[in-house]
């Protein structure tokens, strides 16, 4: 039943409610999802019962509380409304507290880890591992928007692990054309991308697919443009309880990926850490000269 919504929940119930529960069951189906993004109060007040009968059906529906309830009211709109300026005055409650925003997204991002590593690819994954690792790889991570603080964890750490990680970046001496001269078979390109979608990450992928190289997408919808060229996508939740998304199981999932490779190069990455450790000390030393 946890993976049901609420509508499947209702239809799949077989025991008998009360009237006021058949009417919030009616005023829930009428103004799904967006009446469960009132409070329980203001719900109980359309149909002339009380909070407690609300909180008492959803438990009969399967929801652990009322708040997991409303986290899954959230996640349905935000998939349906494109932009934070449409998802604000529908995903932003009544009540302001600290404490509510606290709760409000620990629920969301925790719900995203544990949704996002239960359906992740874990045949993509491995392959992905496999792709960055091969001798003579040249891995190039790009990400542009919600997509680049990813890109930049991701191309920080495996250039830890992996002898030659490049990050490509519009801001830099190159433009991206210019960083895509000499993509070849030992190519790999790793791409975080989120709505809205870059047109850059898009074509990127299409070119390095195009000239022998591979292409991994990491993204929040199947449908997002680079896939069609991708040879793996790892698929991650963005749902939040603000007008933004979150990136949590993104950063999860990069984080995982920095994991599988370092332990497939241990000993490179030891040696790599050392030199590191040797030329943060001389740089520090000539600092307090």
């Amino acid at each position: 039943m946890a993976t049901q919504n609420l509508n499947q929940r209702i239809a799949g119930y077989d025991r008998k409610l009360t009237k006021s529960e058949q009417r919030l069951i009616a005023e829930l189906q009428a103004r799904h999802p967006q009446g469960l993004l009132e409070s329980a109060s203001q719900l109980a007040r359309q149909v002339d019962t009380s909070a407690s009968t609300v909180v008492r059906l959803l438990a009969k529906l399967g929801y652990a509380s009322y708040a997991e309830a409303q986290m899954e009211a959230r996640s349905e709109v935000t998939a349906l409304l494109a932009t934070p300026g449409t998802r604000a005055s529908a995903v932003i409650g009544d009540d302001t507290s600290i404490r509510s925003c606290l709760d409000n997204v620990l629920l969301h991002d925790q719900h995203n880890l544990a949704a996002t590593f239960a359906a992740l690819d874990v045949a993509a994954f491995e392959a992905t591992v496999r792709l960055l690792t091969q001798r003579k790889a040249r891995v190039h991570v790009l990400g542009q928007r919600h997509g680049a603080p990813i890109a930049s964890h991701l191309a920080l750490h495996l250039n830890l692990c992996l002898p030659d990680v490049r990050l490509m970046s519009s801001t830099g001496p190159l433009f991206i054309e210019d960083e895509m001269l000499w993509i070849g078979e030992h190519d790999v390109l790793l791409a975080p991308t989120f709505r809205r979608h870059s047109l850059a990450i898009t074509r990127a992928a299409k070119y390095f697919r195009d000239h022998g190289a591979r292409v991994v997408v990491i993204t929040d919808v199947p449908t997002a443009p680079p896939v069609a060229s991708a040879d793996h996508v790892l698929l991650v939740r963005t749902s939040s309880a603000s007008p933004f998304d979150s990136y949590t199981a993104a950063l999860s999932v990069a984080n995982a990926l920095v994991m599988a490779v370092a332990q497939r190069r241990k000993k490179e990455l030891g040696a790599a850490l050392e030199r590191g450790e040797a030329l943060w000390a001389k740089h520090w030393k000539e600092a307090d000269i």
